[in-house]
C-alpha cells in the first residue's frame, strides 16, 4: 500500500487539455445524473479574525462512484496575502480509495487548481460559446490567465487574445509571453476595447465591485466569470449581465447560492440557472440562438478536484512520476 506524492511542476507537465477536459465533462456529467456527490463545502473561520477577509480553511469533498474515488482538498482561504506578495490561497489535494479508505495520492494544490479551472471555463465555452468563435478576452492577467488562453486555445480556432488588467503592466507581461508561446494575443488598455465584440470573455480577478455590465458586452458573447474567490464580498458581473443573459450555468448550483456573490446578489433564483453538466448530458438547453448572451458562473468545486486528480494520478503511475511513499501498516 502506498501514497503517490504529485508536485505542482508535475502536474503542469503531465497534463494535456484534452485528456483535462474530457476527465471534467465525464464528471459534470455525472454529477447531473446522479452518478457523483458534491456537497456545499462547509468554511471555517480562523479564529481571531472576523473581518470580510479574514483567513478561511475550506475542505472541499466529493465522491464519484463511477472511479471509485472519493477526495477531498483541504483549501486555506487568506486573501489579505497578497499584500505581501504571497499566494491568496493555498491547497493540497488528497484522493482515496472508495473501497479501501487506501490513501491513493496527495496532490499539491496550486497547479492542479490552475489547471482544473481552465479546463472547466473551456468545456464550458465549448458547449455553450458560438460556433466559430475566434475572439477572446482575458480580464484579469493573474495566476489563471495563461492556462486559460492555452486551455481555451484547446477548444477554439483564436485568431486573437486580448488581455486586460486593473494595472496595466501585468496585461502587457501576460501578452507578451503568450505572443512567444505563438498565440496571437495583445494587451489593451480600456476594458470597453477588449470586450467589445469579443466572443469569449473570461473574468480572472478577485475584485469586489462589478468589472462588467451589460453595456461593454456584445450580442452573441459568452462569459466565463472565474475570478471570485469562494467568500461573499466578491463581484465581477454586473446584475444587468445576468439579468440580459439568455442562459446562466454554474458548476454545482447549491454552492454557487451559498459561495457567488454573482448569483446571490443578482435577481435569479436557482430555478433559473442551470448547472454545466445538465447542458452536457442532454438535461437542460444550451445556447439557442447565435445572438444569446451566455454566462457560465464558475465557483470551482470538489468534484473538478477529483477528476483532475484522478487523471493526473494515472498519468503520474504510467510515467512514473512523483514519489511514492510505502504506507502500510505491520500487524
Amino acid at each position: 500500500m502506498s501514497t503517490r506524492i504529485i508536485t505542482s511542476h508535475e502536474c503542469e507537465e503531465l497534463t494535456e487539455w484534452a485528456g483535462l477536459i474530457a476527465a471534467l465533462d465525464a464528471a459534470h456529467r455525472a454529477l447531473a445524473t446522479g452518478g457523483a456527490v458534491q456537497p456545499v463545502p462547509q468554511p471555517m473561520r480562523i479564529p481571531g479574525d472576523s473581518s470580510q477577509d479574514g483567513p478561511a480553511v475550506v475542505p472541499m469533498s466529493a465522491f464519484a462512484p463511477y472511479l471509485g474515488l472519493a477526495a477531498v482538498k483541504l483549501l486555506v482561504d487568506a486573501p489579505r496575502n497578497r499584500l505581501d506578495g504571497l499566494p491568496p490561497q493555498r491547497s493540497t489535494v488528497s484522493l482515496y480509495s472508495a473501497g479501501t479508505a487506501e490513501a491513493l495520492a496527495l496532490i499539491d494544490g496550486r497547479a492542479l487548481t490552475r489547471l482544473r479551472t481552465a479546463a472547466v471555463s473551456a468545456l464550458a465555452t465549448r458547449a455553450l460559446a458560438r460556433p466559430g468563435s475566434r475572439i477572446a478576452t482575458l480580464v484579469g492577467a493573474g495566476p489563471l490567465a495563461r492556462e486559460h488562453a492555452l486551455a481555451l486555445g484547446s477548444v477554439l480556432d483564436l485568431e486573437e487574445v486580448r488581455v486586460w488588467s486593473p494595472s496595466g503592466s501585468s496585461a502587457r507581461v501576460l501578452a507578451a509571453e503568450l505572443v512567444a508561446n505563438g498565440i496571437p494575443a495583445a494587451a489593451l488598455e480600456d476594458l470597453g476595447d477588449a470586450v467589445r465584440d469579443s466572443d469569449v470573455v473570461t473574468t480572472l480577478t478577485p475584485s469586489v465591485e462589478p468589472l462588467l455590465t451589460a453595456r461593454l458586452l456584445a450580442a452573441g458573447t459568452h462569459v466565463n466569470a472565474v475570478g471570485s474567490p469562494p467568500r461573499h464580498g466578491y463581484r465581477e458581473l454586473g446584475a444587468d449581465v445576468l439579468a440580459r443573459a439568455a442562459l446562466v450555468a454554474v458548476d454545482s448550483r447549491g454552492i454557487a447560492f451559498a459561495e457567488s456573490d454573482n448569483v446571490r446578489t443578482s435577481a435569479l433564483e436557482p430555478s433559473q440557472v442551470v448547472e454545466l453538466g445538465e447542458v452536457l448530458a442532454g438535461l437542460a438547453p444550451g445556447r439557442e440562438h447565435a445572438e444569446d448572451l451566455t454566462v457560465f458562473n464558475s465557483v470551482g468545486i470538489g468534484l473538478q478536484d477529483l477528476a483532475a486528480g484522478a487523471y493526473l494520478l494515472e498519468r503520474a503511475e504510467r510515467a512514473t512520476r512523483g514519489v511514492e511513499v510505502e504506507t502500510r501498516v505491520a500487524r
